[in-house]
């Protein structure tokens, strides 16, 4: 009910969301709807995310190895996940804030620490595994944040509903075979699931320096007026 509360006092505040746009300019009319195609920046950094995303466990494998080999109690596993949310929230906040400064490189630090998670998450050790539990906290608050504020920056405003929604079906389609793969991967060998996550990590860092030395979305942050 608050959130419905909430909403109707937006549309009443903001009416036409458009006028907000940076890029729009006095009285300029907006670009006719459905004829803008979307960026090949945009079906890149798609392919980005889908790659670092295809190497990153759920946090479900991750606390089936905490209690599979008895390093918490069951109980606790919860208490854990308060602190990845904990963590998930500050590493949000501190990735937003460094993009508006500095751009889409600072998504380099997503597959770095996604490819730190594994090793540690299924250790053997109680440090090891809540030291990476807590980078998957962060790798996942950078995720839910900053990895999507960047389609707002690559998509003209009249095609940004349909490019949120195909970069959501991309997300969910690759969290779900990532998530699949751990598992399986887990069955299989822990060294296993370690190399291989490391190797798409190292693909997905690989395809956002692709990505960001062709985007024309780091012009705006190559100015020194960018740099608030």
């Amino acid at each position: 009910v608050l959130a419905l509360a909430l909403l109707v006092w937006l549309r009443w505040k903001a009416p036409h969301p458009m006028d907000y746009e940076i890029q729009r300019r006095e009285n300029e009319p907006p670009a006719p709807r459905g004829r803008l195609r979307l960026s090949r920046a945009f079906w890149m950094y798609s392919a980005f995310t889908a790659t670092t995303m295809l190497g990153f466990a759920t946090f479900g494998v991750i606390s089936f190895h905490i209690v599979e080999a008895n390093l918490l109690p069951p109980v606790l596993v919860p208490v854990l996940y308060a602190g990845v949310m904990v963590v998930d929230a500050l590493a949000a906040l501190a990735t937003g804030w460094a993009y508006d400064r500095f751009g889409p490189r600072v998504l380099l630090a997503l597959p770095i620490v996604a490819a730190t998670v594994p090793a540690l998450a299924f250790a053997d050790t109680v440090a090891a595994v809540i030291a990476g539990s807590l980078l998957w906290g962060m790798a996942l608050g950078i995720q839910e944040s900053t990895l999507r504020a960047t389609v707002a920056d690559l998509v003209d405003a009249n095609r940004r509903s349909t490019a949120y929604g195909i970069f959501a079906a991309v997300v969910g389609v690759a969290t779900a075979a990532g998530g699949a793969a751990a598992g399986a991967l887990y069955d299989v060998s822990v060294p296993l699931l370690v190399a291989v996550t490391i190797a798409v990590q190292v693909s997905a860092a690989l395809l956002l320096l692709v990505f960001t030395f062709h985007a024309p979305i780091l012009a705006r942050f190559r100015a020194p007026s960018a740099r608030r």
